[in-house]
């Protein structure tokens, strides 16, 4: 084999080539995440029956304790701001009675019996702390066995 022959002779324009794709196929999916993040926000912003519904319900649920406020360290109950909104959705069922899809109209019975049932559940929980609180059921007790 001569010199020649044993040479390699390397492509460095390759390298950039493939980088110089890379980029472009980044930038493609840096698009294609903006584009779907678009779409998401506008479908968020929609107002709709479902947001509504939504609404009420998060404030239900927050002034449950069920979650906590945005930014909050602390869950705070509010059990007659609860039942308020609780009450609100009820309204709105009434309301709109006949006029609903059947979709509208299982998501807005379902969050009010779901709130309801969590309603119920921190009224228990509040009249037991009031029971223990003035000694008559003593911490940790279970009434359920007398």
């Amino acid at each position: 084999m001569s010199e020649e022959e044993r040479k390699i002779i390397v492509d460095e324009d390759w390298k950039s080539r493939v980088q110089r794709e890379k980029e472009e196929i980044k930038k493609k999916i840096e698009e294609e995440k903006s584009k779907e993040q678009e779409v998401a926000e506008e479908e968020e912003l929609k107002p709709s029956f479902d947001a509504i519904v939504g609404m009420l319900s998060t404030d239900a649920m927050i002034a449950l304790g069920v979650i906590a406020p945005e930014g909050a360290q602390q869950v705070y109950i509010d059990l007659d701001q609860a039942h308020f909104f609780i009450d609100l959705l009820m309204v709105l069922r009434e309301k709109t009675k006949g006029n609903l899809t059947p979709q509208e109209e299982g998501l807005l019975n379902n969050s009010i019996s779901r709130l309801q049932e969590i309603y119920l559940v921190r009224m228990q929980q509040y009249h037991e702390a009031q029971l223990r609180q003035a000694g008559i059921v003593k911490p940790n007790s279970d009434q359920s066995q007398k």
